[in-house]
């Protein structure tokens, strides 16, 4: 049988997490420095176990089991989102960074988007929509959070692209035009995933490229900018636990 036609059952057996004990949040990372990342984001995590599945980890936070998986691009990160997702996993949660179209968004600023367009090469096997929502509520609670943490926060309409290289000065001029205010490699086909199972997603993403200016991520940033970046980068992942410490409280009312 296809992998898109088979059983949530499948994968509690597959992963050995029993009906009714799936984790409360799906927490998606993406980005080149895997190790690294996963060791600074476990750390904050009890009694973590790698799952059967390999990069994949489950912890406790506040008494409430959370998953983690570092996942660089759309192909790749929808693979723990189905599989969390199928299960019953009631929110998915993209985390990373991203370009900037709009040359009003500054490097440190977190985009939680309200909308994404998938033009990754995957996000149409799990939604046809030109444009998938991300969870309002959310979302909403999202920017409140980072607010209070003195993180400057934006909205919009955002992009997802299959590959970091492959994209022009011409497309960012169009996207632009288009409308669209950041773009990274999985938002959309995370919340594709979520719109096929019927649960959350939302996304926390740092601007880090200044694409409007003709910046990538090979240009040299400022003091300034490398600590906003640095702070905006650990306070998503705060946030991220926050909302799934949210999201299981409010499951088990």
């Amino acid at each position: 049988m296809a992998i898109l036609d088979l059983r949530p059952d499948i994968w509690h057996l597959a992963l050995g997490i029993p009906r009714g004990r799936e984790p409360v949040a799906l927490i998606l990372e993406g980005t080149w420095w895997r190790d690294r990342a996963t060791r600074t984001r476990l750390a904050r995590l009890a009694d973590v176990q790698e799952t059967a599945f390999p990069d994949i980890f489950t912890g406790n936070w506040h008494g409430l089991s959370v998953a983690y998986c570092c996942a660089y691009g759309a192909a790749r990160a929808v693979e723990p989102a189905h599989v969390f997702a199928q299960m019953g996993t009631p929110i998915l949660i993209q985390i990373g960074t991203c370009g900037a179209m709009d040359g009003d968004l500054e490097t440190g600023t977190v985009i939680v988007p309200d909308v994404a367009v998938g033009r990754d090469g995957v996000s149409q096997h799990y939604c046809s929509a030109a444009t998938i929502a991300l969870d309002a509520l959310y979302s909403a609670r999202a920017r409140t959070l980072l607010t209070e943490r003195g993180i400057a926060v934006a909205g919009g309409v955002h992009l997802t692209w299959p590959s970091l290289f492959a994209q022009t000065d011409e497309n960012c001029i169009a996207w632009a035009t288009e409308g669209f205010r950041t773009v990274d490699m999985e938002t959309a086909a995370v919340a594709a995933v979520a719109h096929h199972f019927g649960v959350r997603a939302v996304a926390l993403l740092t601007v880090w490229d200044a694409l409007s200016a003709g910046k990538t991520f090979l240009d040299p940033l400022t003091p300034a900018q490398t600590q906003a970046l640095a702070k905006a980068d650990a306070q998503i992942f705060e946030v991220a636990l926050d909302l799934a410490k949210e999201v299981g409280l409010c499951c088990a009312a």
